[in-house]
């Protein structure tokens, strides 16, 4: 079975999921931060990470007004897909109520692509510049792990940004985001992962799933997805693949090994950066403080 309208397939998941036992709002994903490096300081659940959307997005057109254009505000979008967890982690009660979340994920890309327009597109070279800024101004910064990110400072973009979350946020966040990745790529490089996904591998195998890795399940829904597009057939295939990874991860011990393995390469990354973290955590609550302040206004 195969529907090309939106909103007819997502009430038939719905049904399909709630029979499975998993009826959830579409695509929503527990704020579950457990696996992310340094407490999840860079990771925002979905209902935050809205929310602190809404609120730049406000202060965007707010600034753009004042410099005399329209500026539309813009829904928030998740397009992630997989489990919210930079190691594919994947807790039983999530894999039963909402799989990977990528069928639904599917069908909330398909309804935004049916009303996605190219008023951004049409708008003038001034727009653009009141927007996102000049050239003049353009400011770039290298972390520590040597990636490099670059903005103009007098675009309103930077200048809501700047308004939400402080003067020192971008250039934190993305120094802290670079070490997360890189813990997180050391975490994966070790031997004890590699054993453990192996012992995760043996299970899937055991019950019938042959995969390497733990990106093995996700890319076979992805292929389901793209060449039957969403329906239930594809939504039961990823109920019974998240299930039994969910399983699998349990009895390889996967959550305790991700623990320990990342708290040890954390420990040896945090003396040198532990005022950026701090400082960070402090800007981070104080932005959700402001965009609650502005969002209830």
């Amino acid at each position: 079975m195969r529907l090309r309208d939106p909103a007819g397939l997502v009430a038939v998941l719905v049904v399909a999921l709630s029979v499975a036992g998993c009826a959830s709002t579409p695509g929503h994903r527990p704020p579950d931060e457990v696996g992310y490096p340094f407490g999840g300081v860079t990771h925002f659940s979905e209902r935050r990470a809205a929310l602190l959307h809404e609120a730049k997005e406000r202060l965007v057109a707010e600034c753009m007004a004042d410099r005399g254009f329209t500026y539309e505000v813009s829904p928030a979008v998740t397009d992630g897909e997989g489990p919210d967890n930079p190691y594919g982690l994947l807790s039983p009660r999530e894999a039963r109520k909402n799989g990977y979340g990528m069928t639904m994920r599917h069908v909330e890309r398909a309804e935004r692509e049916e009303k996605r327009d190219e008023r951004a597109n049409s708008r003038g070279e001034r727009w653009k510049e009141a927007l996102t800024g000049t050239e003049e101004h353009r400011v770039s910064f290298t972390t520590p792990t040597g990636r490099t990110f670059t903005y103009s400072s007098d675009g309103c973009v930077h200048r809501a940004r700047t308004r939400l979350y402080g003067k020192s946020w971008y250039r934190d966040f993305h120094t802290v985001q670079s070490l997360s990745n890189r813990v997180i790529r050391a975490v994966t490089d070790s031997e004890e992962f590699e054993a453990a996904q192996q012992r995760w591998a043996d299970c899937m195998s055991s019950a019938g799933h042959d995969f390497d890795t733990m990106q093995g399940p996700l890319r076979a829904v992805r292929q389901a997805l793209s060449e039957q597009g969403a329906s239930r057939e594809v939504a039961d295939l990823e109920l019974s693949l998240s299930r039994q990874d969910a399983r699998c991860q349990r009895r390889a011990e996967l959550p305790a090994t991700v623990g320990a393995v990342q708290r040890r390469v954390e420990s040896e990354a945090l003396p040198e950066h532990r005022d950026t973290l701090d400082r960070l955590r402090v800007s981070r609550t104080e932005a959700v403080a402001r965009a609650r302040d502005i969002v209830d206004d």
